[in-house]
């Protein structure tokens, strides 16, 4: 039989079977400890059922993965839905530029979703729009207070196997609960003395809305761990970056102090929003350290 792991708990793997749609709790074999393969959230695998009236089974295969994240630990989603608040708590430009990177690098597609848009004032999303519009994103600004978006988001995950991103509080579990029906996942306010959410997700869990279709509820991080990667690799997760490098004078241009720069002339006519390069300049900064730390 074969299904997806839809959630690993307690040494247990849980895992959804395609053809039935039934949720069987297995045991993984003693060969993937040997081989040093753990079974992740979101793998598919070939499974026997040992005990058919207790829903128990062993899984004997995991199949080849299309992708894989060490942070949270899921495996073969194609889409991210990242989700931040524009307030309670406040938007923060530098963490969102550094979840796209990591997202991309994973080889996950990033949606971006602006929760408790019903707190929004009347110039909040022009200002998102004006920074985030030219990198290609889709984007979205949705409310489960009112229902607003909700619909949109459907359209956008059907099909695909989609996890979810963003910092704590910022309503992650609040849309996983509009998205799936389900009351049963925690939420919680954000705390008023430090103005962050409170962590509600204690584990990963894929949820089945239909058979091709699972997202994916992660436990809530508000630090972001950058990719191993090069500085000079930095520039081909800007989307908006990529498609002018081209008119730079040196190839292999970082965007940085190079001069006749396609990026930083866009920057200074406002085709790329400042907010978005300075964000980058600094992301560059950090990984040069990282690395000049590693390698000396």
């Amino acid at each position: 039989m074969t299904g997806r792991i839809v959630k690993a708990l307690s040494g247990f793997y849980y895992v959804y079977d395609y053809a039935t749609g039934i949720i069987y709790a297995c045991r993984a074999r003693g060969v993937f400890r040997k081989k040093n393969l753990h079974p992740l959230v979101g793998d598919e695998a070939e499974f026997v059922v040992t005990h058919e009236h207790d829903r128990e089974g062993n899984i004997e295969k995991i199949l080849p993965r299309t992708s894989a994240m060490e942070r949270p630990p899921v495996a073969n989603c194609d889409l991210a839905l990242l989700v931040t608040s524009v307030h309670t708590p406040d938007i923060n430009f530098s963490l969102i530029d550094r979840y796209l990177v990591c997202l991309q690098h994973a080889g996950l597609t990033p949606v971006l979703v602006f929760s408790k848009s019903d707190l929004n004032g009347s110039d909040d999303e022009a200002q998102i729009r004006d920074i985030y519009e030219e990198c290609g994103f889709e984007m979205h600004f949705i409310s489960t207070e009112n229902g607003t978006g909700i619909s949109d988001i459907r359209e956008t995950i059907e099909g695909h196997v989609s996890t979810v991103a963003g910092p704590s509080g910022a309503g992650k579990s609040s849309l996983l609960n509009a998205l799936t029906g389900r009351e049963d996942l925690e939420t919680s306010e954000v705390s008023g003395h430090t103005g962050r959410g409170r962590q509600t997700t204690r584990h990963t869990e894929l949820v089945a809305l239909s058979s091709d279709t699972f997202i994916c509820d992660t436990p809530g991080f508000s630090t972001v761990y950058l990719p191993r990667i090069k500085e000079t690799e930095l520039r081909d997760f800007y989307p908006e970056f990529v498609e002018r490098q081209e008119g730079c004078r040196f190839r292999g241009c970082a965007h940085i102090n190079e001069p006749s720069c396609a990026v930083k002339e866009a920057v200074e006519s406002g085709q790329i929003n400042r907010t978005r390069y300075e964000n980058y300049c600094r992301i560059y900064d950090e990984l040069k350290e990282i690395n000049r730390r590693n390698y000396r």
